[in-house]
């Protein structure tokens, strides 16, 4: 329990609505009268497994084992991670009608944790990726620097011809 103590408040909100997001799958979206079915139906197959792997993910930077996924920071893993829960959430709640609270629950919690996710890896100095431009099939090229401009003030026409 002392390491979640030491947890900042946005890897605490993460973590914590990531377990509640879990505990909102097993739960009625999905009312008809006395039938109902819970996220683990249609698209909301994928938004449970992505919500098991951030939590996952969440457990492993909290014990500090030392997982290496090539280039990419452990934060942005973990943005990458609640931002597609988010998103699959979002796609299962809206999916179907006759949503109950246990959908609308879970729409925000999952909102709330992507949240907390992007501003805890811009406290850790994350550096988030750049899209392109619509349009654009590639980046920009850097503009060239400028020329230094003349010195403002006034001159003294000269006598000597300019050549």
């Amino acid at each position: 329990m002392d390491a979640l103590s030491k947890l900042s408040r946005e890897a605490q909100a993460v973590l914590g609505g990531g377990v509640l997001l879990l505990i909102l799958s097993f739960l009625d979206w999905h009312q008809f009268g006395p039938l109902g079915w819970n996220e683990w139906h249609g698209i909301g197959i994928l938004a449970g497994l992505l919500v098991i792997a951030m939590v996952a993910w969440e457990v492993v930077r909290v014990i500090g084992a030392n997982v290496s996924l090539g280039t990419l920071s452990p934060g942005l893993v973990s943005v990458g991670l609640a931002l597609l829960a988010a998103l699959f959430t979002v796609i299962a709640v809206l999916s179907a009608d006759f949503r109950a609270w246990p959908a609308w629950i879970a729409l925000i919690v999952a909102i709330v944790v992507a949240a907390a996710a992007v501003m805890r890896a811009r406290a850790e100095g994350v550096e988030m990726p750049q899209g392109t431009a619509a349009g654009s099939a590639a980046p920009a090229a850097p503009a060239a620097p400028a020329e230094p401009a003349a010195p403002a003030g006034h001159t003294e026409p000269t006598d000597e011809p300019s050549e």
